[in-house]
């Protein structure tokens, strides 16, 4: 049997834990979407704005995807959109008090599964674990930015 190369290896386990993932519904109200955006906008500090823009960075959507999706989060009520003071061509993208409820409650269960998890590998391998993926998802975009 020939061993695989580190890249195969990493390409496993990244499908590994991307399909247990997506193949596990760990949120019940919304999308995995809907509560991946309101997690960045709950944990937007006070005094910074958010654009579609920004978060169509930070989540890696398509622009029709995340028009939808604001749509979608604006119709139950959860963010608000309105003009920025700053440069009135732009829309500022914010939490509403039910958005966050919303956010919350759902984040309880998403919780408990990771104190599970971590309860089972242990607050050392959980912070290792934790700086390989964000040192590895960092160096991917700037590898694929590159391209």
């Amino acid at each position: 049997m020939i061993e695989p190369s580190a890249g195969d290896r990493l390409l496993d386990a990244w499908l590994n834990l991307t399909s247990v993932l997506w193949n596990t519904r760990i949120v019940s109200s919304m999308t995995y979407n809907e509560a991946h955006v309101l997690g960045i906008l709950h944990r937007c500090p006070a005094d910074t704005s958010m654009t579609a823009t920004d978060l169509i960075c930070r989540t890696h959507l398509l622009k029709s995807q995340m028009n939808k999706l604001l749509t979608s989060l604006e119709a139950k009520g959860y963010i608000l959109r309105c003009r920025s003071s700053q440069d009135r061509r732009m829309i500022d993208i914010a939490i509403t008090p039910a958005g966050r409820a919303a956010y919350l409650e759902e984040h309880k269960g998403v919780e408990a599964i990771l104190n599970q998890l971590i309860a089972v590998i242990g607050e050392e391998k959980a912070a290792s674990v934790t700086d390989g993926i964000n040192e590895v998802s960092q160096a991917l975009e700037s590898i694929l930015a590159g391209r």
